[in-house]
């Protein structure tokens, strides 16, 4: 009886050690140590060289002298567009490429117009951008700045007044969906 009585001390004893072992393992702190290194890029603009193309459309039967559109890139996100009329009819449509060059997708999160003074004769509409678009890495988007003067125009703005400029700046943000 004494012989099982130090076995089962002795066992005892063995799982106390067992014991002390496994919570010594599990209460150590691991230390992991390490770098990660990010490589993408940020790069939404509308290119200088190519990114703005304006046409014009005189009214039935109108001339085109005096008759231009114009649109210029400021290198970032921002075009400003110029555009003359001469008579009722007549409309200018310019078309705006916008190029993600960089890694990341890109998506816009508000498009801000500044300079569109609607004299009721002369109108401007964006289309083609808003908050539901997407643009990939590596990909193009296009948008469209349309100028109007006003067909049913009653009440004629000076000589002066015909000539027009509006910003459009689209913003973007990363698009994490």
């Amino acid at each position: 009886m004494k012989d099982s009585k130090n076995l089962v001390i002795g066992m005892l004893c063995a799982v106390l050690c067992i014991m002390a072992v496994a919570y010594a393992a599990f209460t150590t702190t691991l230390n992991i140590n390490g770098t990660a290194t990010i490589s993408s890029s940020w790069s939404v603009t509308i290119p200088a060289a190519d990114g703005i193309q304006c046409t014009t459309q005189a009214a039935a039967g109108g001339s085109t002298t005096g008759l231009s559109a114009s649109g210029r890139a400021d290198g970032g996100t921002s075009a400003t567009f110029t555009m003359a009329f001469v008579q009722p009819g007549d409309s200018a449509t310019c078309t705006v490429k916008i190029h993600n060059g960089g890694t990341l997708n890109a998506k816009v999160s508000d498009v801000q117009i500044t300079g569109n003074d609607d004299t009721g004769a002369i109108r401007f509409s964006v289309q083609g951008i808003d908050n539901t678009k997407t643009l990939d890495a590596g990909a193009d988007l296009t948008f469209t700045v349309t100028g109007t003067y006003e067909s049913s125009t009653t009440s004629q703005p000076g000589a002066g007044d015909k000539t027009k400029s509006l910003t459009v700046t689209p913003i973007f943000v990363q698009n994490l969906g």
